[in-house]
């Protein structure tokens, strides 16, 4: 490989690897405190009793009537993006708040329950896509990235003489570790 053309490949290399390196450690220590079952938790928890005069809601828009004058009463900010019905609650999920709508005994009132997500939890939720668009978006490109980053050492490895062989082997090594790993189930 003609030096130029070497250098273009280390520029790749390192600009990816410089750019993608803060959120590629927040990715690799979420990940490992989460091996270690360390997820967070709640800094702050506050309930409320709100009123259902017309029943239980059936949709968010309905839901949203019940409990948006309520967070805007105690100054929870607005409600997460991600929005989920089941049978027995409604609620909201974000990275940095949870809020959740429980049925009481009483038809025509319910449980507001809100969760502030301390900073260990926060980090989690970021590492689990729950954090909106833009960390969606990043954790795409920080995936995209580490292929590109493998790819540019692979092909600068194979492209000097004395590491050629070493590195072919190893990364057949590697395919071959995955592969039994994975079919094997451990």
């Amino acid at each position: 490989m003609k030096a130029n053309l070497r250098l273009t490949w280390v520029k790749i290399h390192t600009y990816f690897a410089c750019f993608f390196l803060p959120i590629t450690l927040l990715y690799v220590a979420t990940g490992v405190l989460y091996l270690f079952d360390i997820k967070g938790s709640h800094s702050a928890e506050y309930e409320y009793s709100i009123s259902l005069p017309e029943g239980w809601p059936k949709d968010e828009e309905m839901a949203r009537k019940y409990v948006l004058p309520v967070i805007q009463q105690h100054n929870h900010g607005k409600l997460p993006p991600d929005f989920y019905l089941e049978d027995e609650w409604i609620g909201w999920f974000g990275y940095k708040q949870e809020i959740f709508l429980d049925p009481t005994q009483d038809i025509e009132n319910a449980k507001l329950q809100v969760n502030k997500h301390d900073l260990w939890h926060q980090l989690l939720l970021i590492h689990k896509g729950h954090a909106g668009i833009f960390f969606w978006i990043m954790a795409i490109m920080l995936g995209t990235s580490l292929v590109l980053s493998m790819l540019t050492g692979l092909v600068l490895a194979m492209s000097i003489p004395k590491l050629r062989t070493a590195s072919l082997w190893v990364t057949l090594f590697g395919m071959t570790t995955l592969a039994v790993a994975f079919i094997t189930g451990y």
